[in-house]
């Protein structure tokens, strides 16, 4: 990454190495100083250091760095940027910030102590929260941009694993926006979107979050996401149904669950399965 481009040179550039040691110490260095100018600061260098941390909360070992330099008080107030490739590129750091790491993809901090990370981990997502987190993120989906709802989308999805943020996310009026973005017709933004409308409707606050989804219209786009051609918004349809009770019946999400049972596709075909069966639906032929 160059210069900030911002007239001051390196007064205000975000100057790093790619060693961990090198940016571990350019990070404390400039942190601070970034912070005091999150809300005022050139364009440009709210650019750079906000994808530069987006790129680095990839890795598992930043996830928990970053934020206990107090990179969420840098990152938080650029959701609120005037600039539209400001807020996406911040509200694309939150979500790698807040990722579930448990995925398959998932790379252990420690391979000695496996579930070290996952501690770390749900500590970012409580206190993305406790910072206004949700709020800000939730104000996001309301973005013109899709590019900009869709990485607002996918961080609260991440943010909705946790327990605890099911019913702040709920609560903060966030089923909502999730339900218009599901309807979308940017693939990206519906499967995020519908990702993160499944990771609320599942254990924690889910029988309450269930039937706000319902009781706003959720379940008619979701089911409607069956017919889709992107396997990608198949699997996230497949598991928003399999979390969601029997009220998708009267929707007609038997016939669509039906139709993803079919998929060439082995995880949608299981997906789709286990929800019929939560049903009480023979999937025998």
């Amino acid at each position: 990454m160059g210069q900030s481009g911002s007239k001051g040179g390196s007064k205000d550039e975000f100057t790093y190495e790619d060693s961990d040691e090198g940016f571990t110490d350019a990070l404390k260095i400039n942190l601070q100083r970034l912070i005091a100018y999150a809300k005022s600061a050139d364009a440009n260098l709210q650019r750079e250091v906000a994808e530069k941390l987006a790129n680095e909360a990839v890795k598992p070992d930043r996830q928990v760095q970053i934020v206990e330099l107090d990179g969420l008080k840098l990152l938080l107030p650029l959701t609120q940027s005037k600039d539209t490739e400001v807020q996406r590129l911040a509200a694309h750091a939150l979500a790698n910030l807040s990722v579930n790491c448990s995925s398959h993809n998932f790379i252990w901090l420690h391979s000695t102590t496996p579930h070290l990370h996952d501690y770390y981990l749900a500590d970012n997502q409580a206190k993305m929260a406790n910072e206004g987190g949700i709020d800000m993120l939730i104000h996001l989906l309301q973005s013109t941009n899709e590019h900009v709802q869709r990485q607002a989308a996918k961080a609260l999805a991440n943010l909705g694993v946790n327990v605890d943020n099911k019913e702040k996310i709920a609560k903060a009026g966030g089923i909502k926006p999730l339900i218009e973005l599901a309807r979308s017709k940017q693939i990206g933004v519906a499967v995020e979107a519908i990702a993160a409308l499944a990771n609320l409707a599942v254990n924690g606050n889910a029988d309450a979050n269930e039937i706000e989804i319902a009781q706003e219209g959720g379940l008619k786009p979701i089911i409607h996401g069956a017919k889709s051609d992107s396997m990608e918004l198949q699997s996230q349809v497949a598991r928003a149904l399999r979390n969601l009770s029997e009220l998708i019946i009267e929707l007609g999400g038997v016939d669509a669950l039906q139709l993803l049972v079919r998929s060439p596709n082995e995880r949608i075909c299981q997906q789709a399965t286990r929800a019929l069966v939560n049903l009480g639906v023979n999937t025998a032929e």
